[in-house]
């Protein structure tokens, strides 16, 4: 028993951190991250700015149209910006937003603003293991070839699984309507990745 105990302390991350599972870098501490699967592939950085804020910059290949099962390529570049609201104990209320900017060359070459927001609340399984459960609002201004918005409500939880203290992996999947201005009813939102995150 006493070696299952100090196995786990030995697997428990040295600061709090995570991709999906609902907490921020450390303050002064620089994050590496990469995540692959479906609607993009991206790379990025994080940097935490206090003890419960962060910030970076990702770069996003898209093959998807905001999210949906409609297949388009795109890139994107977005600034993720993430805070605690409320931090007790192993558990946490994260928010975030994901300014940038997408364009989806070909068909007219759509490209705009995006301006997502997220919640997720995220607690401490295990010293090793992180869960959230969130929901993300994708929102989008496209400004060509015509003027819409577009808009979903995507549910859904992710995991971050500590490999060492400086490392782990995640998944992240989120579900849930899309809408637009410019169509009637709603298209099936999806986010399925998979994630790699190494701190410095």
């Amino acid at each position: 028993m006493l070696g299952l105990v100090l196995a786990l302390l030995a697997a428990a991350p040295a600061e709090r951190w995570s991709l999906y599972g609902g907490e921020t870098v450390a303050p002064g501490v620089d994050v590496f991250g990469g995540e692959i699967g479906w609607p993009s592939t991206s790379l990025g950085w994080t940097h935490g700015l206090t003890d419960t804020t962060d910030a970076g910059v990702r770069l996003d290949v898209l093959y998807a149209l905001e999210t949906t099962t409609e297949t388009h390529f795109g890139l994107a570049l977005r600034v993720p910006v993430r805070a605690i609201a409320v931090r007790t104990g192993s558990v946490s209320l994260l928010v975030r937003g994901d300014p940038g900017f997408k364009v989806y060359p070909g068909n007219g070459t759509p490209w705009g603003l995006a301006v997502p927001l997220g919640a997720a609340v995220g607690f401490a399984v295990r010293p090793e293991l992180r869960l959230a459960l969130g929901v993300d609002v994708p929102i989008t201004f496209f400004f060509s070839p015509t003027a819409q918005m577009v808009i979903g409500t995507e549910f859904g939880f992710g995991l971050d699984w500590y490999v060492d203290p400086r490392m782990l992996v995640g998944f992240n999947t989120r579900i849930g309507p899309v809408f637009s201005t410019d169509a009637n009813g709603s298209r099936l939102g999806l986010v399925t990745q998979i994630g790699i995150g190494y701190r410095m």
